[in-house]
């Protein structure tokens, strides 16, 4: 049970910065700020999947 709490709100976590980036790059790149959030969000997951030693990568 605590590792899904942990891995929801790892989850939240990087939604809420992914969010941020998004909302303050958005001014200054338009659509390419969607692109930053992707990217947060990618990048946590990846790092996420390498620490449990699973994953594609």
């Amino acid at each position: 049970m605590r590792t899904v709490v942990t891995t929801l709100l790892d989850a939240a976590g990087l939604l809420l910065v992914a969010a941020g980036a998004g909302a303050a790059l958005w001014p200054l790149t338009a659509g390419g700020a969607l692109g930053a959030a992707g990217v947060v969000v990618l990048s946590g997951s990846w790092l996420a999947a390498r620490q449990d030693g699973g994953g594609s990568g």
